[in-house]
């Protein structure tokens, strides 16, 4: 009896008992639909099903090249913990659950035939992220800390010592020991930034930094401040109309006026002064507020100056208080000042977010850190107080800047948000790219950096460099070959310079380290006849590719590439060739694949391929 889902449903994070019931039902069928000897798991799937419900979109039959990216190269790294021997096993058994969804007629999104293309085509770089304690985490990183301190999971007296051990430890031992935030390491997307001029002209447009050019050229050299630290009345009657603010000095409301007492009345002018204190822009000093160098230099350039405006927001000395004069802060102000702090670095990494996300993350960071037990009508009122400060204090002030702009209820930011926040990080050690900085870099130089990049990022980065230098390029990318490093790169990199590689790839079949690659390349470029190229170049090219990714990433990283070949029974016809093949690394590779390859079968193989091997040799 198969599962009744409609495939169409969305599961809220509130439908949890509806989530569990289908899942459980859908795990069940699987269950029965294994065939045991191939020795499908029904953990992927579960761990599949649950990301979609709780950090998806809900749709738990609806699968996209997106999805699968975030969840084997983000969310199972992060979370889930494995043994290195189930490694190996997760993407086959990710590609069986949805062969098993779209027999049943289930699956929806991409295509069967697509999403296993994605999953060949990320299984080593999924092997690699699951292998990097960078990014664990942290409940991942403290069971991976156990484990290497020789404590059983499945022990909680064991646990729980090591804990309360953990615990009394000082915070900086507990940091290293887990992989803290000062030894943690993230590697940001490569960006490409517009030319500086259009940066310069998106600058000078800010509405917020002409208002704080116009409230410091106010200030100058001096204006006298009030025993609470405010502006005169007399000077925010003068400076509030030069700020083009939408409140008014002594309002009226039908027959009657409201003198303003104070300027902390007029939240326009308040958020200005704390925003350009914040910014460097001005300073207060024995109950005056004046003009500092910074800010007496505004508009000389423009680009510095809006940098200024955009980090002394982030932060978080300009949010203050709430608006409307008082200076008390709700009880979740301190959460705010952290959304803030970390807003940049997730919008640079994740294109555009959902405020309904922001909304409800800062919300359960709330009620994770403070009591809420206020009846559900009033904590409802909080929780939508909390969005309005969000969208208010945040969100608003970040467009106004110039740095997010909002588009159907989700933030992003703008190419002048792109290039500060890059700067910021930058400034903070961490490793975040610009398309086009290697552009003046010899040809070794480029390709030793790329390497370290996202291919398509890498190709970006390289079409960079030749239209640098269009006629030299291919010779000194065929130079940088012939040293050795990287050769199977290098000719890709070479083959992006056009018809000019061709010749350059050509001298480049007698070399001794990158000879197969520049035949390989000249036959899948249609430039030579496949009947040229001797079968054992195919062999000693899939050798070379797989002693590579083993020497860069580790021999899990390449039994990974290996399963992106095809199924087991074209990968055992591989392995049977390396039987008889001239090549050193032959039985490494063979030897590692039928130790940890998850298939009983294309094991074997090697193994068969490897005692062959021997016995040949010796």
């Amino acid at each position: 009896m198969s599962t009744q889902i409609d495939p169409r449903r969305r599961f809220a994070v509130d439908d949890e008992d509806a989530f569990h019931a289908a899942r459980d039902a859908l795990l069940e069928d699987y269950r029965r639909a294994l065939d045991e000897e191939r020795g499908a798991d029904p953990f992927a799937a579960e761990v599949l099903l649950d990301y979609k419900w709780a950090y998806g979109d809900g749709r738990i039959c609806d699968w996209r090249r997106r999805d699968l990216e975030e969840l084997l190269l983000d969310h199972f790294p992060r979370k889930v913990a494995l043994d290195r021997d189930d490694l190996l096993s997760v993407v086959p058994s990710i590609k069986d659950f949805l062969a098993f969804l779209d027999r049943r007629g289930l699956l929806s999104g991409d295509r069967l035939s697509e999403l296993r293309a994605v999953l060949d085509e990320i299984g080593a770089e999924f092997v690699a992220a699951m292998d990097d304690p960078a990014n664990f985490g942290p409940a991942k990183s403290m069971a991976a800390a156990m484990h290497a301190n020789g404590v059983a999971l499945d022990d909680p007296d064991a646990v729980g010592r090591w804990i309360a051990e953990f615990n009394a430890r000082p915070l900086g031992e507990r940091a290293s020991l887990i992989g803290g935030p000062d030894v943690e390491f993230e590697a940001y997307p490569a960006v490409e930034l517009p030319p500086e001029g259009e940066l310069v002209e998106a600058a000078r447009a800010s509405r917020v930094l002409a208002q704080l050019a116009s409230f410091t050229e106010f200030v100058g050299a001096g204006r006298k401040l009030t025993q609470r630290g405010n502006l005169t009345l007399a000077d925010a009657r003068a400076v509030v109309e030069r700020l083009g603010a939408s409140e008014e000095m002594d309002p009226t409301f039908g027959s009657r006026t409201f003198a303003t007492r104070s300027a902390a009345e007029l939240p326009t002018l308040a958020l200005v002064f704390r925003w350009a204190r914040a910014a460097g822009f001005v300073k207060v000093r024995h109950g005056r507020v004046s003009a500092t160098r910074r800010g007496v230099a505004l508009g000389a350039r423009p680009l510095d100056d809006w940098r200024s405006a955009f980090e002394g927001f982030v932060r978080r000395q300009a949010v203050g208080a709430r608006y409307g004069g008082s200076d008390s802060r709700p009880f979740w102000s301190e959460i705010l000042d952290e959304l803030l702090e970390a807003l940049p670095a997730a919008l640079y990494v994740a294109d555009r977010i959902a405020l309904a996300t922001l909304h409800d993350e800062a919300w359960r960071v709330t009620v994770g850190r403070f009591v809420v037990d206020d009846p559900l009508p009033i904590a409802d009122a909080l929780r939508k107080g909390m969005a309005a400060d969000i969208d208010r204090r945040i969100v608003r002030n970040l467009i106004d800047l110039g740095a997010v702009t909002r588009e159907d209820d989700a933030i992003a930011l703008t190419p002048l948000g792109v290039w500060a926040t890059n700067r910021m990080l930058r400034d903070q050690g961490e490793h975040a790219p610009v398309i086009g900085e290697h552009v003046a870099a010899n040809a070794t130089d480029l390709l030793v950096a790329c390497a370290e990049m996202p291919m398509e990022d890498a190709d970006r980065e390289i079409a960079r460099w030749i239209a640098a230098r269009p006629s030299t390029a291919a010779a000194e990318l065929a130079a940088a070959v012939r040293t050795g490093v990287l050769p199977m790169f290098a000719i890709h990199a070479l083959g992006l310079v056009g018809p000019a590689a061709v010749h350059e790839i050509r001298s480049l079949v007698t070399d001794d380290r990158a000879g197969t690659f520049a035949r390989l390349w000249l036959v899948e470029q249609g430039h030579d006849d496949p009947s040229s190229l001797p079968p054992e170049v195919l062999v000693t090219a899939l050798v070379e590719a797989l002693g590579a990714e083993a020497d860069a990433s580790g021999p899990l990283v390449a039994v990974a590439r290996l399963q992106s070949l095809g199924p087991d029974d074209e990968q055992i016809a591989l392995l049977q060739q390396l039987a008889h093949v001239d090549h050193p690394r032959a039985s490494e590779l063979l030897e590692v694949v039928g130790r940890v390859h998850p298939s009983k079968a294309v094991a074997k193989a090697a193994r068969t391929a490897l005692f062959k091997r021997r016995a040949r040799l010796h």
